[in-house]
């Protein structure tokens, strides 16, 4: 008696085709987490600042939405295999460029502008999550490039799965 589950050569191909899919898709899973992270760090950031009055809101504000379009380009990676993560690479180098003026316009003095509700007590561990940004920023820009080129390793398990089904 041969099992119901490979009595259906259709279903065994869906399975296998919806297997690959999810394969490709989370082979960007690192990207939508820290996507997320960064998008609710400058969401919160940006009602502080709105909150306080600040016209710095902006600033995060550009960020959440270009975090969105990076969440609207890691959706579209579901249905469309492609290695190019175009808006995910401008976005991360936007949030690294933004953690470096944020970094430098702090230790100049302008904490207060950045984040009005802490003081110059606060600046080392402000310096050291805005540079925690900037090498996350940088690790995922250097991931990007290895996927772009498919030196990355999960290629290869998609691969060699690929190949044996």
């Amino acid at each position: 008696m041969t099992s119901p589950k490979n009595s259906n050569p259709e279903a065994t191909a869906n399975r296998r085709t919806l297997s690959l899919t999810s394969m490709y898709f989370n082979r960007f899973l690192l990207f939508r987490y820290v996507t997320a992270i960064f998008f609710f760090v400058n969401l919160y950031w940006a009602i502080i600042l709105f909150g306080s009055g600040s016209a710095a809101g902006l600033l995060p504000t550009a960020l959440l939405i270009g975090a969105g379009v990076v969440m609207v380009e890691q959706v579209s990676k579901f249905w469309k295999h492609t290695n190019q993560l175009t808006l995910t690479r401008w976005f991360y180098w936007v949030q690294i460029l933004a953690n470096a003026i944020v970094a430098v316009g702090a230790v100049f003095g302008q904490l207060k502008v950045f984040y009005p509700f802490l003081n110059q007590t606060s600046l080392p561990w402000v310096l050291s999550l805005l540079g925690l940004g900037m090498l996350v920023g940088g690790f995922l820009e250097y991931r990007a490039f290895l996927i772009a080129h498919d030196k990355d390793r999960y290629v290869q398990h998609i691969r060699q799965f690929a190949a044996n089904i």
